[in-house]
């Protein structure tokens, strides 16, 4: 899906780190933010009653307010899906939920930023990913970040065009690294992405190397509170 240019996102001097959102309880799987009813209709159940649950946030609170000197609407997070949802799995399982609640907390806490995720196609394909589950339970091994625990929410990501396929052949993080600085955006992932660096001409490696660190945004999660690293500051 065609996806409009943002501008790059001014220099914001405060931290990322924020009270206490008023966003989803433990149990509670927050869908992505704007989806119209056709969109909420592609939803699970679970999906539908947490955000019928999930208490908005006041405009009046520092969390819902983007930074100072900043525009939230021009803000872009490019969210490394395996990445995030591997580490809420516990490096385990394709936790999707984790997915769900980093792009709750980063709608809540910059309203209007934009949020786009890049999964390898065969992540979504219905077919391969019931075929890898039949290999798993027959005891064949498996990649966990191949086999994501909720299809039919990544699917519907797809279908609201929050969240795009790569080619299975190819390298997903060059995809997401280069859509990041076409468009000034922020990576939320804690990959050090040093494959990425060393398939790039020695000449350049410096150079993307310091834009990694100034744009990568490193995260926890505290149970189910999605938590990124409080001493980032926005390029």
């Amino acid at each position: 899906p065609a996806t409009t240019t943002a501008s790059p996102p001014r220099k914001v001097s405060g931290l990322l780190h924020v009270p206490q959102l008023g966003g989803p309880r433990r149990g509670d799987v927050p869908t992505a933010k704007g989806a119209d009813a056709a969109s909420q209709k592609d939803a699970v159940p679970h999906e539908r009653d947490a955000a019928r649950r999930r208490p908005a946030a006041s405009p009046s609170s520092s969390a819902a307010r983007a930074p100072q000197n900043a525009d939230a609407g021009a803000l872009l997070f490019v969210v490394d899906a395996s990445n995030v949802a591997m580490r809420y799995g516990r490096k385990e399982v394709f936790a999707t939920k984790g997915v769900a609640l980093a792009i709750a907390h980063l709608e809540a806490r910059f309203p209007g930023c934009r949020v786009a995720l890049f999964l390898p196609e065969y992540v979504l394909d219905s077919g391969k990913v019931a075929a890898k589950r039949r290999a798993k339970d027959l005891g064949f091994a498996t990649k966990p970040q191949e086999l994501p625990d909720d299809l039919p929410y990544l699917q519907g990501l797809e279908r609201r065009g929050v969240l795009h396929t790569t080619p299975a052949q190819d390298y997903d993080d060059a995809y997401q690294i280069e859509y990041a600085k076409r468009h000034g955006g922020i990576i939320v992932s804690n990959d050090m992405f040093r494959d990425a660096l060393d398939k790039v001409k020695a000449h350049i490696r410096p150079a993307l190397k310091l834009w990694l660190k100034q744009h990568v945004l490193s995260y926890t999660f505290v149970g189910d509170e999605f938590y990124p690293n409080p001493d980032f500051v926005f390029p």
